[in-house]
This record gives structure tokens, sequence and C-alpha cells, in this order.
């Protein structure tokens, strides 16, 4: 005897449990994960009443209190600094620089960058502030 129940049996495989399981896994790993966060230096600026909000440049140097350079987020030394800007001023001399100094860093210190930022070629250099709170 044959029973018509048994040949209308299909096998098949419903994978939309599967694709919010995966959906879940990802959202919990996009949670869960730590990002890499870039190295950077942290500055205290000096605060201006006169400042002027600008523009922002393709070259931004910053010297930390303690004497450590970064070049649009590199770290770099004082006697690579020259070397590193000048292929950057070659299309345009009058590139805006913008200098970021630790409010704290030794006025010698601010000087010897700004040196060797005109020494490569550097004539449009702005020192970044911030605004003063009243």
């Amino acid at each position: 005897m044959e029973f018509e129940g048994r040949s209308r049996i299909h096998a098949h495989l419903d994978i939309a449990p599967l694709i919010d399981i995966v959906f879940l896994l990802l959202v919990f790993f996009m949670l869960t994960s730590t990002f890499l966060v870039p190295e950077a230096i942290e500055l205290d600026l000096p605060e201006s009443s006169s400042a002027s909000a600008s523009e922002a440049t393709p070259i931004t140097v910053s010297l930390d209190q303690r004497g450590r350079l970064t070049l649009n987020g590199e770290l770099i030394e004082l006697d690579e600094l020259r070397m590193a800007i000048e292929p950057l001023l070659r299309e345009d001399a009058n590139t805006a620089i913008t200098l970021k100094s630790d409010a704290r860093t030794e006025v010698q210190q601010l000087l010897r960058v700004m040196d060797e930022i005109r020494a490569a070629g550097g004539k449009n250099i702005a020192l970044a502030t911030t605004q003063r709170r009243q």
C-alpha cells in the first residue's frame, strides 16, 4: 500500500534564519571590536581674543610641549622637517602652513620650527590658537 503523503514531502532549506544570525553576528562584532586610535600628540593651543577662523590648510605642523613634531599627523624629527616640506611646497610656494604649538612650548623651540619651515620655502605660516572664553 502506498501513501500519498510520502511522495509530497520535498526537502528544502529555509535560509532566512541563517541570514538573521549572520547579521546579528556582524552587528555584535562591530559593536564589540576596538578600533586603532591613530597616534597623535595632544596639544593645548594658546588662547587669543583676536583669533579668527580660517580654512583648513593642506600642510599642518604640530609641536607639543616636549618638542615632538608631526607633519600632517606623522611623527618627524626637526632635522627632517625641511626635506619633508620642500616637496609639498614645490607646486605653490604660497601654500598656507598651519603651525599648531602647545601653549606651554618654549618660544625658542617654536622659532626653530618656524625657521625650518621658512628655509624649506614656506612663506605663509599661520599659528593656530583657540578662541578665548569670556
